[in-house]
């Protein structure tokens, strides 16, 4: 008999797309936006007031997009979920005119920033007194944004259109990519030559969109005063430029380490050296399955052997049917974590395949959903938390989890575990490497003007040999037109804070089993969105602009290379 996998139930959040409580939190956005407007004309009116209405108009609109959004990744091709997300957006952009005006007002009165009231809020105060001074005026900032659902966002959505459309023959592309981890090597290797005639094909498209990314966001970080787009990557991270160089400098003085796994999985593999389309193959004999029932099992356990708390949370998540977990027509692939702050609940959206990986990333996303629960009770002021800090949790849930079961594994279970680890941080510490050169030389390049799909996949193959060296052969050399957050104009360099999450949870998980641990643990997480992240990480004792801090968390994924290599 099948097992019904769980679907997630939303009417907590709205009853339907369509629903009166839907469009009373659209009006009442409305109504908030014109209020925060009026009010910033008098410089009378009192700050922590228009902090508080602030939160509440962020907390509905925030709930509205993430709610249209997360219906339509069930259904794509739903019309009443496509309605609602054109309200949603619709009304997203009316909120942009308030956060403008806000943004203006509050950075105009920085001289009450001292005020007691405002103590709890002074670091949210002083990011938006750095926002509003790369503001540009207010018409110009209006057209901005109405233009970039046109612009940069339609680019966007070009690029995804053309990638989830794309097919040969038989296979789409997204179904082509996931033959990358296929434990057959000629199908990997069919799969991958497919691929990159296929992007050959729609090259010239996919890099019409880039460059259209690319350039407007430079127009804009130009017209707001912003050094660089790194520059302004690195306030939305919270991080220093200095912080970056440490973690920079320590991934690249560990790229020997990778190499050599590279190496070892290569003979683990009865290979000469690796491919690109290797990379992702697994290793070992296990053929580990899992019911829903038994992951449910082995995530709660796994929390609750750490902490009681997540382990209770974990358990009302399941009860409660937060996770979508069925794989059907119209569903999108991917996984998420997605945060409802104005009914203070979260959603876990995967597709369940019964495999390891399937557990690992409930755990993953259930350790999102923790941390969402956590800063549930703060205003979205004290609690929006950077791409750097928002891996902290879901990394240090994995382990948790990937530790349970290695604890009971059998010799193969226990090298496909540890060898799944490996492979994922060098993906985090390696091809992330390559992301991050490869960015910078596009931004740089395209200042000068447009670049060809053919310069680009020259660029980036480039960036590949940097990063991976003589240690595997064939590179790729179109992962610029499947990789999406190249296209994002809201944030560029959507790279590094994956390797800063990945280590900066290693370093926490290492501490796990210390007297006390889960409630210091708690309080880091409850920190992410009041203080930067060196500031938050000090709470733990950690100097993130210390290049020494990172190389302790690659010395923790080196152990488990040595173990790799004991199967040799």
């Amino acid at each position: 008999m099948t097992e019904k996998l769980p679907e997630w139930d939303m009417s907590d959040i709205y009853p339907s797309p369509d629903s009166e409580r839907f469009h009373d939190d659209i009006r009442r956005v409305r109504e908030i936006g014109d209020e925060i407007i009026e009010h910033c004309s008098d410089p009378h009116f009192p700050l922590l007031s228009l902090i508080k209405l602030k939160d509440e108009g962020d907390a509905l609109i925030v709930t509205l997009t993430a709610y249209t959004e997360a219906l339509l990744e069930t259904d794509s091709e739903n019309k009443a979920y496509l309605k609602a997300l054109n309200e949603s957006e619709e009304i997203s952009v009316f909120y942009d005119k308030a956060e403008d005006a806000f943004i203006r007002c509050v950075s105009a009165r920085k001289d009450e920033f001292s005020s007691p009231e405002l103590s709890e809020y002074r670091y949210y105060l002083d990011r938006i007194a750095v926002e509003g001074s790369h503001l540009m005026s207010e018409a110009e900032e209006a057209l901005a944004s109405e233009l970039a659902r046109t612009g940069e966002n339609a680019w966007q959505r070009l690029m995804s259109a053309v990638t989830s459309t794309a097919a040969d023959g038989d296979k789409t592309l997204i179904e082509l990519r996931a033959l990358a981890s296929d434990p057959d090597r000629p199908k990997r290797k069919d799969a991958y030559e497919r691929e990159l005639q296929l992007l050959d094909t729609h090259k010239t498209a996919v890099a019409a969109a880039l460059n259209g990314v690319k350039g407007s966001v430079l127009t804009l970080e130009r017209r707001r005063g912003w050094a660089d787009p790194l520059d302004r990557s690195l306030f939305s991270s919270a991080i220093s430029r200095k912080t970056l160089d440490a973690l920079l400098g320590a991934m690249r003085e560990s790229l020997p380490l990778f190499h050599h796994y590279f190496h070892i999985k290569a003979r683990l593999m009865d290979l000469d050296k690796m491919d690109f389309y290797d990379l992702s193959a697994p290793v070992g004999k296990s053929s580990m399955k899992y019911s829903f029932q038994e992951a449910k099992e082995i995530v709660i356990s796994a929390y609750k052997a750490f902490s009681t708390e997540m382990g209770a949370f974990a358990e009302m998540a399941f009860r409660h049917n937060w996770l979508d977990a069925a794989p059907h027509k119209g569903k999108a692939g991917g996984a998420f974590d997605i945060f409802f702050p104005a009914r203070k609940q979260s959603r876990i959206f995967f597709n369940f395949d019964s495999s390891y990986d399937s557990v690992a990333t409930i755990a993953h996303e259930m350790g999102h959903a923790y941390h969402d629960s956590v800063i549930k009770e703060l205003p979205v002021s004290l609690s929006s938390y950077p791409m750097t800090l928002a891996e902290t949790a879901s990394i240090f849930g994995e382990m948790l989890v990937s530790d349970y079961i290695l604890s009971s594994a059998d010799r193969d279970e226990t090298l496909t575990i540890i060898e799944a680890f490996v492979q994922n941080a060098a993906q985090v510490i390696v091809d992330i490497l390559s992301r991050y050169i490869f960015e910078k030389s596009v931004f740089e390049r395209r200042r000068d003007g447009e670049i060809t799909a053919d310069e680009l996949s020259e660029m980036m193959l480039s960036a590949q040999s940097e990063a991976y060296g003589d240690a595997i052969g064939e590179k790729h050399k179109y992962m610029w037109a499947v990789k999406s957050h190249y296209y994002s104009a809201d944030f560029s360099y959507y790279n590094y804070p994956y390797a800063f999450g990945e280590l900066f949870a290693l370093s926490l998980y290492s501490q796990k089993d210390k007297k006390d641990f889960p409630s210091l643990y708690r309080k880091v997480l409850e920190n992410t969105g009041r203080m930067d992240a060196a500031a938050c990480a000090s709470i733990a004792g950690c100097n993130i602009e210390d290049k020494e801090f990172w190389k302790a968390g690659l010395d923790y994924i080196g152990r488990y290379i040595e173990e790799l290599e004991k199967w040799l």
